[in-house]
């Protein structure tokens, strides 16, 4: 039984985002976790009498049992199974408090909706969920994304890590589940790779079983997002996948001006896998 949580604001972005949820793991067990957050700033809060308190919560309640009510009717899977969340905290610390709790096996959420002000993929809650170093991996969905056979993966690596079986786990259940064509992608330097790289590399592949890997060695032509924004375009990619830790490729992305300036921005899902290697 996998375990899924979607944060939702009833908007038309959020969900498209659980019908991608519902159709990506559609021959699965699984229970979906809808979670709807509402913050009420403490000095307002204070201000106002238990009876409007009381509304805010049944409102916010009402919302979220009829939104269950229709992925239910949408989606007759005996598979699935639909449970409501509702928080009165920050979207972040709702996600980190409920994904320990309920042991939860990923987040997926779209970029935007009636409760986010986000400029680009990487916008104010997905950087802040991913900056949050959840112990299950997040699966952020461009906006207003419909669902898309994941047939071409895309894992974009510098080969300095070695990743662990925990690590690689959802990749491997995605890229066969799917019966899916993964890429592993290593922007070039100028230096041929080391030998700690073509180690990782090595036991990467041997780790990777089960369906088609391809190894692709790209040059660094110029800024990293465009070098993979264009890998993207030219391979037909349907999910890039990341693993965030400390200076790693998406970490060093992030930090790029031009993450600042106007995203990157990729038309597809990206799959950000926690850092649970010890040693890195």
């Amino acid at each position: 039984m996998k375990h899924i949580l979607i944060p939702v604001d009833f908007s038309d972005n959020s969900w498209a985002g659980l019908v991608y949820a519902v159709k990506l793991y559609r021959d699965d067990l699984c229970t979906f976790h809808l979670l709807h957050t509402e913050v009420l700033d403490p000095e307002i809060l204070s201000t106002l009498n238990e009876v409007y308190i009381e509304n805010i919560m049944k409102l916010g309640n009402d919302q979220l049992n009829q939104f269950k009510e229709q992925i239910e009717s949408s989606d007759p899977n005996a598979n699935h199974e639909f449970k409501t969340i509702i928080k009165f905290q920050p979207l972040t610390n709702a996600i980190e408090e409920v994904t320990k709790k309920l042991s939860v096996d990923l987040v997926i959420m779209s970029t935007k909706g009636i409760n986010s002000i986000l400029n680009s993929l990487f916008g104010t809650n997905s950087v802040n969920v991913v900056k949050t170093h959840l112990s299950c991996p997040v699966i952020i969905l461009p906006e207003d994304y419909d669902y898309n056979p994941i047939k071409q993966i895309a894992f974009s690596t510098d080969l300095n890590r070695f990743y662990t079986t925990e690590e690689l786990t959802i990749l491997n259940d995605l890229a066969y589940d799917n019966n899916a064509v993964l890429r592993i992608m290593h922007i070039e330097t100028n230096k041929p790779l080391s030998s700690i790289q073509d180690y990782n590399l090595s036991v990467l592949k041997s780790s990777l079983q089960g369906f088609k890997t391809h190894y692709h060695s790209v040059p660094n032509f110029d800024k990293k997002t465009e070098v993979i924004n264009t890998f993207i375009k030219d391979l037909e990619i349907d999910l890039l996948v990341m693993v965030n830790y400390k200076h790693s490729i998406f970490e060093k992305i992030l930090n790029e001006p031009v993450i600042k300036n106007i995203g990157f921005n990729p038309q597809i899902p990206f799959l950000v896998i926690p850092n649970n290697n010890t040693a890195s």
